[in-house]
């Protein structure tokens, strides 16, 4: 939970009790407020969220379009409070930071660069999201970040933040041929390589088509 508040300062007769469910309360409200993000995206007529849609490309029965614009609808509230969108795109929960990179997919908005930066970095389940964010809406500024993850050995070494930013500069058209390899990674690295290069392959053929760039 977040924001959970210190307990009372209040006589000690009411320290057994009150404080702690206060806290608890408190913390509760705080955590629906920031999950509100959510609670305007909603769920589709068959009850699946519609923030789970864009992680594999699978869309409700009500079509990609109708999706699309439920998530413009969302990005439309968060323009209202970009520290919120920031915050949501730093996330270390994956589902915060998909939503915001889809947001800002859906309107092809060019802010919130280094929050991104910061996820891809940090690491998350939806790296290969944060690269297309980063190579759509910002190449000349994702360049030189892709080129740094794959000059810097820590985050060289992490399989699934090597092949996003390799194939972004591929597809970006700065180089003809992938730089990265198997080079030492563990059968385990490898399998995260290969779903890395599955997941930002169709995330960038999806995408790209939307936001005016060649494949």
């Amino acid at each position: 939970m977040r924001g959970l508040l210190s307990k009372s300062q209040d006589s000690p007769a009411l320290h057994s009790q009150r404080p702690t469910v206060y806290s608890c309360l408190v913390a509760d409200e705080e955590q629906d407020n920031y999950d509100r993000v959510f609670g305007w995206l909603g769920v589709d007529r068959q009850g699946t969220p519609y923030h789970l849609h864009p992680l594999n490309l699978v869309w409700s029965i009500d079509g990609v379009d109708h999706d699309l614009n439920v998530y413009r609808k969302a990005a439309d509230r968060l323009a209202a409070d970009l520290n919120y969108w920031a915050a949501i795109i730093r996330d270390v929960n994956w589902r915060y930071t998909l939503v915001g990179c889809v947001c800002l997919l859906v309107t092809q908005r060019t802010e919130h660069f280094d929050d991104l930066c910061f996820r891809y970095e940090a690491g998350s389940m939806v790296v290969p999201q944060l690269a297309v964010t980063l190579g759509l809406l910002n190449p000349e500024r994702a360049v030189p970040f892709f080129e740094r993850v794959l000059s810097t050995p820590n985050l060289r070494k992490h399989p699934t933040k090597a092949v996003a930013a390799d194939m972004a500069l591929e597809k970006l058209r700065l180089r003809r041929h992938r730089e990265v390899d198997a080079e030492d990674w563990s059968k385990l690295e490898l399998d995260d390589a290969k779903t890395s290069e599955r997941v930002l392959e169709q995330q960038w053929a999806f995408w790209s088509a939307r936001c005016g760039r060649r494949s």
